[in-house]
C-alpha cells in the first residue's frame, strides 16, 4: 500500500522526501548573505559624507569671493560667493547620489532591466534567471553604489579645486582635469567589473 502525502506544513509520516513535501527555497550567495538595498548602498552613503566634509573643509579656506564659471581656456568669467558655491556644491552632490542610487534601486526592480551588449548578452540572460537574480541583484547593487561614492567624491575635489584656483594660482582647468580624468579612470573601472560580475557563476 503506498503512503498517502502529506499534508503541506505537515512531516511525511514516512520519511521521504516527495514532490508534495519537498520546499523549493532561493538559491543563496555562497560568499555573501543576502542584502537589501540601501545595506548594498552603504558605500555611496559614507562616500556622500566624505563628499560634504570636503565641501566643508574647503569652505574654511575660501575667500569671500570665489570662481563660478572658467571659459574653455580657464580664464574665469563669474565670481560668487563663498556661502552661494557651498550650497550649490552641497545641493549638487546631494541630487547626484540620489539620482545615481535611484538608477541602481530601479535596474534591481526587475532582472529584464538588464541589458548588455555581444557576446555578454547570454550571460545576462544566465543571470536572469529567477533563481539566480536574488544573487546577483545585490552584487549590482554594491557595485553602483561604489561608483556612485567615488564620482561623488572626484566632484566634491574638483569642484573645490576649483573654487581655491585663484588663492592657490592654479589654472582653471585643473579642476576639469581632475573632475574629468577621475570621472574616466571610475568608468572604466565600472564596465571592467560590471564585465566580471556578468562573467562570474554562483
Amino acid at each position: 500500500m503506498n503512503p498517502q502525502p502529506a499534508p503541506v506544513g505537515q512531516p511525511n509520516p514516512s520519511g521521504r522526501d516527495t514532490a508534495q513535501t519537498r520546499t523549493r527555497r532561493p538559491m543563496t550567495d555562497p560568499l555573501n548573505p543576502p542584502r537589501g538595498f540601501w545595506e548594498c548602498s552603504c558605500p555611496a552613503l559614507v562616500m556622500l559624507v566624505i563628499g560634504l566634509a570636503i565641501n566643508v573643509a574647503a569652505w574654511t579656506q575660501m575667500p569671500e569671493v570665489v570662481p563660478q564659471h572658467a571659459g574653455v581656456t580657464g580664464q574665469v568669467d563669474s565670481w560668487t560667493s563663498r556661502n552661494g558655491f557651498l550650497a550649490f556644491t552641497v545641493i549638487s552632490i546631494v541630487l547626484f547620489t540620489a539620482a545615481l542610487l535611484g538608477a541602481s534601486a530601479a535596474v534591481g526592480l526587475s532582472s529584464e532591466g538588464l541589458h548588455a551588449p555581444g557576446k555578454r548578452a547570454e550571460r545576462v540572460t544566465y543571470w536572469q534567471h529567477p533563481d539566480r537574480w536574488p544573487i546577483f541583484r545585490p552584487r549590482l547593487w554594491s557595485l553602483m553604489a561604489w561608483f556612485t561614492g567615488w564620482f561623488i567624491v572626484a566632484m566634491a575635489v574638483g569642484a573645490n579645486v576649483f573654487a581655491l584656483s585663484p588663492r592657490f594660482n592654479l589654472p582653471g582647468w585643473l579642476a576639469l582635469v581632475v573632475i574629468f580624468g577621475a570621472m574616466g579612470l571610475e568608468l572604466a573601472w565600472f564596465v571592467v567589473r560590471m564585465f566580471r560580475l556578468l562573467d562570474a557563476d554562483v
